[in-house]
């Protein structure tokens, strides 16, 4: 695979437009082929932009000493918690996460925690970027499902249940030399992650003939990499993207992290158009919140296919042997 061609650009794409239907055709193809398409939108995106957000919102914010931004700390303080989370063992990285980054809120409630007189500017910054990138973030969901055939109504209901946040994240340099990798292989339990690099590559996806592709951080663009939510909604058409984090350059990287997946308490169910004879139903429903503890338990580390061990048609096939 190319990487040009799971490429779409969405300046000027709007619905009931030849530019529709065409980018509709090339993200439908690439996130059925590999769950993930590279979006580009060079005036939504712009350099001033990606200057205020890694320029100076996200130095600054990393920069605090580590008791400030402890004070930003869950209890359960761990990897897929809000709030603010330090260096991991093993891992040069610290990440913070907002839950609902478009209502400024969420970044304020932060920003009293981190600067003792707030800090306006952060917020602003912070609040203006989420709304950028969500809006296309949800253009290219409509795009993936309206291309596997769901109706319109099937689509807006289907974005209503979803929520969504933003993790924002300092990765240092690799600790391992000889790999460069910073973050291993894994697939999102989200419904989809639009994930903005800036300056220095990191992210790679792995493709079905087993080759790692890295995927450049190009000004004005981002990539969204399916998740194992989208796998069920999708009724396995759109697989699951394997990614990780690896940096040959050994700099340390910026990115921002935004994850869409079910409201709490609403369960993911494949879409009723996306089952037929052709389609036999390939999931059972589930929960976002208890697949998300089960998935990092003891049993679901186990799994060479958690998602289809848990809750597929069928299941056990995807455990692996003892």
């Amino acid at each position: 695979m190319e990487i040009a061609n799971a490429k779409v650009d969405l300046r000027g794409v709007v619905p009931g437009t030849p530019g529709w239907e065409a980018a509709r055709a090339v993200v439908t193809a690439s996130m059925v082929a590999h769950g993930f398409v590279i979006v580009a939108h060079g005036d939504a995106l712009g350099p001033d932009l990606q200057h205020a957000v890694f320029g100076r919102a996200m130095p600054e914010l990393f920069a605090l000493p580590p008791e400030t931004k402890q004070r930003a700390a869950p209890d359960d303080a761990g990897v897929l918690t809000t709030g603010y989370v330090g260096h991991v063992h093993g891992m040069a990285w610290e990440s913070l996460r907002v839950e609902d980054p478009t209502d400024a809120a969420g970044f304020r409630r932060v920003a009293d925690l981190l600067w003792p007189e707030g800090n306006a500017e952060f917020c602003e910054t912070m609040v203006s970027f989420a709304k950028t990138v969500l809006k296309l973030q949800e253009t290219v969901e409509v795009l993936t499902l309206e291309g596997l055939g769901v109706r319109a109504e099937s689509v807006r209901a289907h974005l209503g249940t979803l929520g969504y946040g933003v993790r924002l994240a300092h990765y240092g340099a690799p600790l391992n030399t000889e790999t460069c990798v910073s973050l291993p292989a894994h697939c999102d339990n989200s419904m989809d992650t639009a994930v903005v690099q800036h300056v220095v590559e990191g992210l790679e996806v792995h493709l079905g003939d087993g080759r790692w592709v890295a995927v450049p951080p190009e000004p004005g663009t981002f990539a969204i990499v399916a998740g194992d939510l989208l796998r069920v909604a999708s009724n396995g058409r759109v697989p699951a993207c394997l990614h990780r984090v690896r940096t040959p350059s050994r700099r340390e990287r910026f990115t921002a992290q935004f994850t869409r997946g079910q409201k709490v308490g609403v369960e993911v169910r494949v879409l009723d158009d996306l089952v037929d004879e052709e389609h036999p139903l390939v999931f059972n429903p589930l929960r976002h919140e208890e697949y998300s503890k089960w998935v990092y338990s003891e049993e679901g580390r186990k799994c060479e296919d958690p998602l289809k061990a848990y809750c597929g048609v069928g299941k056990g096939d995807g455990v692996a042997a003892a």
